[in-house]
């Protein structure tokens, strides 16, 4: 049992190291599962991060425990290619990115990383015998030239994330559509303005996609907290809202804004309006890339608004 806990204890800290590995990887073509825009996918790149990684992971994790004189540990540690792929799908499922993933490519790799870490486990690890390098055999070495070789010609081919577009587009189309069901009465009711309702619309279908219900539930559940941010909007309060509740008080919130600025031009009051909301300095970018799939793809009744607010940029 403390075995099986070890193997699910290393399996998460393999998912930590690919997402780190992967985080700073993006501008050398890592696709990662995002809603927004990414560089052009290196598919080298990505297959090795992806379904490559649990076999190294095993082979320096044998390395260590053979080094170190406890090579009965590396007995079994195959599970940590199991765990590493159950625990990632758990993830794209619970954080609600199900539909932002090219499944069989997630199949594939998955399919491909089970069976390198199952070759390694067979042929590397069992064998009793150190897996550090050996210089009287580096003549075997010339194989990881020729591997090395190959995978720098393949990280030349890069693809268009045109699969991942319409992924996105669909994602946001269907929050949209969601959103306008549960809330669009709301909305409607509390704003007039094109401009305002497109930035209303925007914030949930952001806010959704950063804290899916699963996380709003548990953010509820953090009573000890003096005040949180709760909600399909993300409502600063000492009480936990309801989707609907954030709804209500974020609208009343970004109307007190969107009059406050009512001298600036249209685009410096989106801007501050956003701004306003929320401080971060990525978080206006954000929402305005949503605004632009929404106004362009999604709710095209918006598009005007879209419109004007890049045409009128200065005071």
């Amino acid at each position: 049992m403390a075995l099986i806990a070890a193997h699910v204890v290393l399996a998460l800290v393999l998912f930590q190291l690919v997402n780190w590995i992967g985080e700073h990887a993006t501008d050398f073509g890592y696709a990662s599962t995002t809603l927004f825009e990414e560089p052009n996918e290196s598919l080298a790149l990505n297959f090795f991060i992806r379904a490559l990684a649990p076999a190294v992971f095993m082979v320096a994790l044998s390395a260590a425990t053979v080094a170190a004189g406890h090579a009965d540990l590396r007995v079994g540690i195959y599970w940590i290619a199991i765990f590493y792929y159950a625990l990632r799908a758990i993830y794209i499922l619970v954080m609600n990115m199900r539909r932002l993933v090219s499944w069989p490519r997630f199949f594939f790799h998955s399919g491909v990383g089970l069976a390198a870490a199952w070759l390694v486990y067979q042929s590397l690890i069992l064998p009793n015998r150190s897996l550090l390098p050996n210089l009287d055999t580096a003549g075997n070495e010339l194989w990881l030239a020729i591997f090395a070789f190959l995978y720098a010609a393949a990280n030349k081919v890069t693809v268009s994330g045109g699969p991942g577009n319409r992924r996105r587009n669909a994602f946001i189309q269907r929050s949209y559509d969601r959103a306008e069901i549960l809330y669009g009465a709301l909305i409607n009711e509390r704003i007039s303005d094109d401009n305002l309702r497109l930035i209303t619309y925007a914030i949930p279908i952001y806010e959704d996609y950063c804290r899916p219900p699963s996380m709003r539930i548990l953010e509820r559940l953090c009573f000890w907290k003096p005040e949180r941010t709760t909600g399909v909007m993300q409502v600063a309060s000492s009480t936990a809202l309801t989707d609907e509740e954030s709804v209500k008080l974020g609208t009343e919130k970004l109307s007190a804004s969107w009059q406050l600025h009512a001298e600036e031009s249209l685009y410096n009051r989106t801007f501050l309006v956003i701004s306003d909301y929320n401080k971060d300095s990525n978080y206006s970018n954000r929402v305005f890339e949503v605004m632009e799939i929404l106004a362009k793809r999604a709710a095209p009744q918006f598009r005007p608004a879209y419109d004007a607010i890049w045409s009128d940029p200065n005071p």
